[in-house]
């Protein structure tokens, strides 16, 4: 290992502590003014073209300043990212060919923000070490080797910008991926999904099929940053055609990996899936290593950090996969854009091998993104005054974590001589400082006290600590200057008193909760069964409540309550009703063994089982009946939500806008919508004699008014 060049900590600029600091040169008055006037249709979170991320045109000019300070280059603004996509031709508001009069207006507004920004001088009573630049003095860490023997696709993001991904194996095809809608990279290396994807066309992606199919079994593995745990039914990684159709996946559902396969004795989603256990919040919005694998006949496993998750593959018999050859490789949604995922990838590689377990506790050890060793030099602030211990270094080994902050670890004592004999030096609360100051916040080794021992060994030196610290990125891993500070460090000292804490602020009252909630996910269930008589242990219900389980609420809270949920529920709804017409149509009118519709004539058509009021009530009143209670003074009226299904006049919505005009539910679906009508769909041309005036139609209308009462509110609030 060389000795890195040798500088004493320099004076610094950095960042204010907000974007209103420095007036009338602050970044609300400059930078700010022209982004929020220029760039807030695209960089928003409610951008009118689009919403596409970072979004440094907020109109609040604190949360713009945080979105903005990785693209603006105090020292040289010049070369700031909002400056060079400009002079690139990006979106310039005077006109494509203005766009470096647009350029020099962004850096003049940096400028102008820069100049108002005094450096930061370092305090000269620091007993500090020599300081270093990550990318300029950092010595490439070469890590471990990763177990990439049956690799057949690695994606490592290396390249930081462009369109393309490129897949690094060097196995043709290269599936080289195609980054659409919002995409972005990031500065560790890594793709940040956002609503966006990345993926392969199904040439490129056949790729994955002919290896696999020969093999029969494979890995998926991937360094992964959910963005949240409320995600639900969300494409990570998958080769699919659409939402329904995967060969095979990596999922999130709220704090669950879900691993579909499709087999000989599964859905054509890939259904039953394997999922890490519900009370396990094994998925957390933090960097995991997460490996799927499939053998035929071991079935599915899934690895968090190195470790088996210990769930058991719902499908226990031997299988083989069952896949379509002409299927896409896609990152971050699926095929269709119908499942976005939020959230990071720094890694992703296919094998078509099942790892082991040996092989992917290696794989994770070695870890993701460029790491370098870092050697502070303290030679000339230990050993005799003036003259020192030459090559005497803290090694740290650091990695810049995500987009906005360095991972510091393992630091180290080390002399770079190896025939130096270990002498006691004492280190005590070390500090990383950036920039010229101490870190605001991550300082792991403030408590550190540490001395040179006999533990020291001249191939690996002597760890001072086991801990690791995040630091906050402040201008790039080519710009930012770090060194260490010590209270103790052999002779020289300096005591460091830190601030008295602020009181705690006096607690708020809580915020008023509501007194009305939504039924859980096992409620729901019980109740649609006690509405509809159809038991929970139907196998049609129960097969359906299994899959969909994880997507109906959790908590009773009515603020928690989500559009997946109500999706859920629908289809629950609908299945129960579903079987419950089946069941009721099976047997004759006025029969005691039908439960819900016993004056229903089935055996009509839709043109006469709807063609008087009494036959409308025939379906609607035991519906309202089985799920409004005649007890309950909080509820939706009988007589309207009656109206809402079956009324056979046109009814009107009135507001405090206008009055808008409706047919029922029932009149809706015995219509047949011709070119023109609100509801005509050119791909169905509907036909009234086969397509409504059918037996058929008459329980599909049936179905259709039960699921809608079951389904609603009235049924969840509680």
């Amino acid at each position: 290992m060389s000795a890195p060049a040798i500088k004493n900590p320099g004076d610094s600029k950095t960042f204010p502590l907000t974007a209103l600091d420095n007036s009338p040169a602050s970044y609300a008055e400059t930078v700010h003014v022209l982004v929020k006037q220029h760039c807030i249709a695209c960089h928003y979170e409610e951008g009118i073209s689009q919403q596409q991320s970072p979004f440094f045109a907020n109109p609040d000019a604190s949360a713009s300043y945080d979105a903005a300070k990785p693209r603006i280059n105090i020292d040289f603004p010049q070369n700031s990212r909002l400056v060079d996509r400009l002079r690139g031709g990006h979106q310039c508001w005077s006109g494509p060919s203005l766009c470096d009069s647009d350029a020099n207006e962004m850096q003049a507004a940096i400028t102008a923000f820069a100049n108002a920004i005094n450096p930061t001088v370092i305090d000269p009573v620091l007993v500090t070490s020599k300081a270093l630049v990550l990318l300029e003095d950092g010595i490439v860490a070469s890590g471990g080797n990763r177990h990439e023997a049956n690799q057949i696709a690695l994606w490592e993001f290396k390249q930081g910008a462009g369109s393309t991904a490129f897949d690094l194996t060097g196995i043709e095809p290269s599936m080289n991926l195609t980054l659409v809608g919002n995409v972005n990279w990031l500065g560790a290396y890594g793709l940040d999904f956002s609503g966006g994807k990345a993926w392969a066309d199904t040439a490129q992606s056949k790729k994955l099929f002919d290896y696999i199919k020969l093999s029969g079994e494979y890995s998926i593995e991937a360094w992964v940053i959910p963005a949240n745990v409320t995600q639900e039914d969300r494409n990570i990684i998958s080769l699919d055609s659409g939402s329904n159709n995967k060969n095979f996946a990596l999922t999130q559902t709220l704090y669950n990996y879900n691993f579909h396969n499709r087999s000989t004795l599964s859905t054509t989603n890939g259904i039953p899936v394997l999922s890490t256990e519900d009370g396990g919040e094994i998925l957390q919005s933090s960097l995991q290593h997460v490996v799927t694998t499939f053998n035929p006949v071991s079935g599915r496993q899934i690895f968090v950090n190195g470790e088996k998750i210990n769930v058991s593959d719902p499908i226990t018999q031997p299988v083989s996969i069952d896949w379509e050859n002409n299927y896409a490789f896609v990152l971050g949604n699926s095929a269709s854009n119908t499942r976005p995922w939020f959230g990071q990838l720094r890694m992703v590689s296919i094998h078509n091998q099942v790892l082991t377990p040996a092989q992917i506790a290696q794989n994770f050890a070695v870890g993701v993104g460029q790491k370098y060793f870092l050697l502070f030099s303290v030679a000339d602030r230990i050993g005799t005054p003036g003259i020192g211990i030459p090559d005497s270094y803290i090694r740290f080994e650091v990695s810049q974590f995500d987009s906005f902050s360095y991972l510091f670890d393992k630091p180290t004592f080390i002399n770079l001589d190896p025939n130096w004999i270990p002498t006691a030096i004492t280190i005590k609360k070390m500090r990383i400082g950036i920039n010229g100051k101490p870190a605001v916040a991550g300082q792991s080794f403030a408590t550190l006290n540490a001395s040179i021992d006999s533990s020291y060994n001249a191939l690996d030196g002597q760890l001072l600590s086991p801990l690791g610290a995040v630091i906050a990125l402040e201008k790039g891993a080519s710009l930012d200057e770090f060194f260490l500070s010590f209270e103790v460090l052999d002779d020289n000292t300096h005591n460091v008193t830190d601030p008295t804490p602020l009181p705690p602020p006096v607690a708020a009252d809580p915020a008023a909760v509501s007194d009305i909630g939504v039924r859980t996910f096992a409620e729901i269930n019980a109740t649609i069964a006690k509405m509809t008589g159809v038991p929970v242990t139907n196998s049609a219900v129960n097969s359906l409540y299994v899959q969909y389980k994880q997507q109906l609420p959790t908590v009773e809270t009515i603020d928690a309550f989500l559009p997946s949920h109500q999706m859920a529920i629908a289809q629950l709804a609908l299945t129960s009703c579903s079987e419950r017409v089946n069941l009721d149509s099976s047997l004759p009118i006025g029969n005691a063994a039908r439960v819900l519709f016993s004056d229903v004539d089935f055996s009509e058509s839709a043109q006469t089982a709807f063609n008087t009021a009494q036959k409308r009530s025939n379906v609607i009143n035991p519906v309202v009946n089985a799920v409004l209670l005649n007890n309950l003074d909080s509820q939706p009226d009988q007589t309207e939500v009656a109206n809402l299904l079956g009324a056979d006049t046109s009814q009107t919505l009135t507001t405090s806008v206008a009055t808008y005009p409706y047919d029922s539910l029932i009149t809706e679906m015995i219509k047949c919508p011709q070119l023109g009508d609100p509801h005509f769909n050119p791909d169905f041309l509907c036909n009234l004699t086969t397509d409504i005036y059918t037996a058929a139609r008459t329980a599909q209308i049936v179905k259709a008014v039960c699921a809608a009462a079951v389904g609603s509110a009235a049924m969840l609030i509680q």
